[in-house]
This record gives C-alpha cells, sequence and structure tokens, in this order.
C-alpha cells in the first residue's frame, strides 16, 4: 500500500476500498459484448399466415386438378363460341322476325291505300269519258251551218265547266319512305313497281291536273265572267234558272274564241286520261296484285 493510503483517516480507506468494486464492475460490462435475444416460440405473424395459406391453396390445386392439355382449352374456347354464336342467332331471329311482322302489316295498309286509289281512279275515267262526250255535243253544235241559240251555248258550256282532281291516298308509302321502312320489303320487283306508280306515274298525274288546273282559271274562267251573267245560273253555276239567258258581246269572233277554249280544255282531258291516268291505274293493279300474292293478303 502506498503512502498516500496511509495517510488516509480509516472510514475515507473503507470508502475507497468500496467504490473500486463498482468501477470494475462497471468496465466489465462495458467490455463484455451484447447480445440480441432469440426466441424460439416466436408468434407468426398476419402476413406470415396469409402467406402459408396462400401457398397451400395454390400447393392443393395443383395437386388436385394438374395442368391443363391443350384438349381441355379447346374444348372450353369451343363451348364458349357456340355460346355466343348461338345468342347471335337467336337475336338475329327475333329481329328478322319483327321485322317480317311490321313487312306485312306495311303491306296490307299500303293494299288498303291502292284500293282506295283504284275506286277513285276508276270514277274518275268514268268522269272524263262522259265529259268528253260533252265536249264533243259543244263542238258539233258551235260548228253547225246554223246558228245555236244563247241557250244553246249555255247548257252545252255548263255541261264541261269542271274541273277534276287526282285524289290518291299515299299516306303509307310516305310513312316507309320517311322512316326508312321500304327496306323491309324484300322482293325486288315488287319495289320496282312501288317506286313506278308513287314515285313516277302518280306525280306525273298530279302535276298534269294542276296545268289543267291553271288552264281553266287562265281561260275558261275569265271568258265566263266575260260573257256570261250571273244571274242566268243557280248557286253552283251548273244550270240556268231563266228561259231566255243572254251572252254579252256575243260575235263571231267570241264564238270561235269559245270553242277554241273549249276543245283544247276537252283534249286536254283526254291526253291526261289516255297517257297518264290510265298508265297509272295500270301501275296501280299489278302493286294489287304483286301485294297480295307476295303477302297472301285477301
Amino acid at each position: 500500500m502506498s503512502e498516500e493510503n496511509k495517510d488516509l483517516p480509516a472510514g475515507d480507506e473503507d470508502s475507497e476500498q468500496a467504490k473500486q468494486p463498482e468501477e470494475n464492475t462497471a468496465a466489465e460490462v462495458t467490455a463484455m459484448p451484447q447480445l440480441v435475444p432469440v426466441e424460439s416460440d416466436k408468434q407468426p405473424t398476419i402476413n406470415d399466415k396469409q402467406e402459408t395459406e396462400n401457398m397451400e391453396v395454390h400447393h392443393h390445386s395443383h395437386s388436385g386438378h394438374g395442368k391443363k392439355t391443350w384438349k381441355e382449352y379447346f374444348w372450353e374456347f369451343l363451348m364458349l363460341f357456340l355460346a355466343v354464336f348461338c345468342g347471335f342467332l337467336a337475336e338475329y331471329q327475333l329481329e328478322h322476325t319483327i321485322e317480317h311482322q311490321r313487312e306485312k302489316k306495311f303491306a296490307g295498309q299500303m293494299l288498303s291505300d291502292l284500293r282506295a286509289d283504284s275506286l277513285f281512279f276508276t270514277k274518275r275515267i268514268k268522269d272524263i269519258d262522259s265529259i268528253g262526250r260533252k265536249h264533243q255535243e259543244l263542238f258539233t253544235l258551235m260548228t253547225r251551218p246554223d246558228k245555236a241559240t244563247d241557250k244553246e251555248i249555255l247548257n252545252a258550256t255548263l255541261a264541261v265547266m269542271y274541273i277534276y282532281d287526282i285524289q290518291a291516298t299515299t299516306a303509307t308509302y310516305e310513312q316507309m319512305k320517311t322512316s326508312g321502312s321500304l327496306r323491309y320489303i324484300q322482293n325486288k320487283d315488287l319495289t320496282n313497281v312501288i317506286q313506278q306508280y308513287y314515285a313516277v306515274s302518280l306525280p306525273r298525274v298530279l302535276n298534269a291536273m294542276e296545268i289543267h288546273r291553271q288552264f281553266f282559271n287562265e281561260y275558261l274562267n275569265p271568258y265566263f265572267l266575260k260573257h256570261f251573267r250571273i244571274q242566268d245560273f243557280n248557286k253552283t253555276g251548273d244550270s240556268l234558272i231563266t228561259d231566255k239567258p243572254v251572252i254579252l258581246y256575243r260575235t263571231t269572233a267570241s264564238d270561235q274564241e269559245l270553242l277554241n277554249i273549249f276543245e283544247n280544255y276537252g283534249r286536254y282531258h283526254e291526253t291526261i286520261k289516255a297517257i297518264l291516268i290510265v298508265h297509272a291505274f295500270q301501275k296501280l293493279q299489278e302493286l294489287i296484285t304483286l301485294l297480295k300474292k307476295e303477302y297472301h293478303l285477301d
């Protein structure tokens, strides 16, 4: 023991001795390497469990079914293809059935329109034939050697002062044309006749009748207002109500003018009937026959 230690009091010496073991112990602890405790019974986390379960499921699926062959893939594809294809066929068949029903419905409506037109054309042709005979009577009267009386001329003239129109029913055709329903008709011959009647023949007749009306308004009506007295006729203007009617400003020139006007008017009637109305009527009858045959309509 050193001399310094000898000089220390007894109490201080004991205290110094007590401190030395503590310092030595701290140094030893500091010098020792730190070891991380390993727990052998560590609990598995949730992710570990999920990975384990996924692996187990994947393992069992392979062990239960095995790898698919190309034949299995082929049959699965074929069955899927057939299912889609059959669905397409069913939808196509349904659409075709609906279109055929609509086609037959429109055909029935058009047939009804054509029958109404047929009745009208039949009557109008008879009217034109009748007025044609009256035009011939007026021509004979105005060209005979002896001069006709005012009453004879007025009676003959009133019989031919008519304007005839054509009242065609085109509602079904216009509806089909506007909605695109003409495509439902598959028979090309039937489609052609429909177009010939509604788009060609009928418009020509209607246009000719309009020109006919213009001729009446430009020539017949002015002559009537200038030379005929309104008090000599009934309210409808188709018959005389006096025994002594008068033609105003009557001369040989005015008689010839009257003959020229009414003769041209009558010939125009005959031309419209022979060339346009009869032709349209023939197309109408042909169309009725085709519709009844194609759709078995009565």
